[in-house]
């Protein structure tokens, strides 16, 4: 062979090599979205979690960024990924970790410098999307079938579900925690000691104006407790129905729950909740409101949490409070009178009423009110009188659309304070509670 035709085959195989491979990659369909939010607060509450007489006001700024990608093989399969990078707040630190520093990284940078190594990951996980049976496997993020009163995080597991004409299952299972040992010291045996749960799922299309569901959860939690363990040897199922429809011009929704078996060691588990919730188009605009029932003292409701102290669940957003009720818009800073609605064994009665209205293509509006109590005083203190009541909340929030994905906006809210904080800073009334807050938002 001629030396000029063997560097024409080498030409054409090293050109055949690239096309096949940029064929691969060309195959392979890179999936971006993302969110940055920001948010400058201001308050006596949000900051401090003080409830007290003369309650000092903080300020603060929050940054917050989210990233997905998702990689996407064909219409049947995709790794979905989720980063999350947080500054917790304007000014905490920078160039952490380091040697003179040895604070956790995760939410720093917010300092002078900035370079601290505070990437979060929230999710990877596997879907495989089949007409018979769709599979989801890896971290991803779960909820409930009853608006997050139970659980609603990121978790590792297995998701199984199907899709039927007028009805959907699914089943699964989750891993929350391996403590990784034999219960003896000088033993690691991976998935002895576990914290672990079970879920099965359905929902049934009735009518076009009426769905109704059913779900079990069971959770079992074996695990070594950490220091922060509410109800270490919990064995816990939960069962309960959900149902939502459409009468006349209010649509309804709401679910009932019912738990059983042991909460901890020698204790059963009786909590119970139940929710209605109903939206109605009025004056062009659409009205909201919500009621929930979760009880407390000897049948107060089981709520998982991680070994950090973190209850998994219980948020109940659908609230749209500030203080009362956790606030949407908290990241790392994240309090409320109400943080979960086991609310410390108290339980909770909620009702709230909302109205959101669109101006115009460019102006939104949303205003809320709430009072709640506590289905079961446990305080101690006698000046509350056994007052249940833990107050009243009225807050507002207006948003403008400066470009199709950029959006500034402003929010704020005053929570009356009820009889049962009576007394509670050294004998004297606390501040009633307030908050402000004005957002930037880019969402791609």
């Amino acid at each position: 062979m001629k030396k000029s035709n063997k560097k024409l085959l080498v030409v054409a195989i090293a050109t055949a090599l690239t096309a096949a491979s940029a064929g691969s990659a060309l195959a392979l369909e890179n999936q971006f979205s993302g969110a940055f939010t920001t948010f400058f607060d201001v308050g006596n509450f949000a900051g401090t979690n003080l409830i007290e007489k003369d309650a000092p006001t903080a300020n603060y700024f929050v940054q917050r960024f989210r990233l997905g990608y998702t990689a996407k093989a064909d219409d049947h399969v995709k790794l979905v990924t989720k980063f999350e990078f947080d500054y917790n707040f304007w000014g905490n630190s920078s160039y952490a970790p380091n040697s003179h520093d040895n604070s956790a990284a995760r939410g720093s940078g917010g300092a002078l410098g900035a370079d601290s190594v505070n990437m979060e990951t929230k999710s990877i996980y596997l879907d495989l999307n089949y007409p018979q049976i769709n599979t989801k496997i890896g971290m991803m993020p779960n909820n409930d079938s009853f608006k997050g009163i139970l659980f609603d995080a990121d978790m590792a597991g297995v998701l199984l579900s199907h899709d039927y004409s007028n009805a959907s299952i699914a089943a699964g299972y989750f891993r929350f925690h391996d403590s990784a040992d034999g219960g003896k010291p000088g033993e690691d045996v991976l998935g002895k000691n576990t914290f672990d749960m079970y879920s099965l799922d359905g929902k049934y299309n009735i009518s076009k104006d009426l769905a109704v569901g059913a779900a079990y959860y069971f959770i079992r939690d074996q695990h070594t407790p950490g220091f922060y363990t509410v109800y270490p040897d919990a064995k816990v199922h939960t069962l309960g129905l959900n149902a939502a429809g459409n009468v006349g011009p209010v649509a309804l929704n709401g679910f009932a729950v019912k738990q059983f078996g042991d909460i901890t060691t020698g204790r059963d588990a009786k909590g119970y909740a139940f929710n209605v919730g109903a939206k109605m188009p009025l004056a062009g605009g659409t009205a909201r409101s919500e009621f929930l029932y979760v009880s407390g003292g000897k049948n107060a409701f089981y709520v998982p949490s991680s070994d950090n102290g973190a209850t998994e669940g219980g948020q109940f957003y659908d609230s749209e409070m500030i203080m009362l009720g956790r606030d949407k818009f908290a990241t790392t800073i994240d309090n409320a009178i109400i943080y979960d609605v086991n609310n410390n064994e108290e339980g909770v009665i909620m009702g709230t009423l909302g109205y959101d209205y669109t101006f115009n293509d460019k102006v939104s509006a949303s205003a809320n009110a709430g009072f709640a109590a506590v289905a079961k005083d446990l305080q101690a203190r006698s000046a509350n009188g056994d007052s249940k009541y833990l107050g009243t909340e009225i807050n507002a929030e207006a948003y403008y659309k400066l470009t199709a994905n950029v959006t500034l906006g402003a929010r704020a809210g005053y929570l009356f304070l009820g009889d049962h904080f009576k007394g509670i800073s050294a004998g004297e009334d606390a501040d009633n509670l307030w908050d402000a807050k004005l957002i930037a938002k880019y969402n791609f």
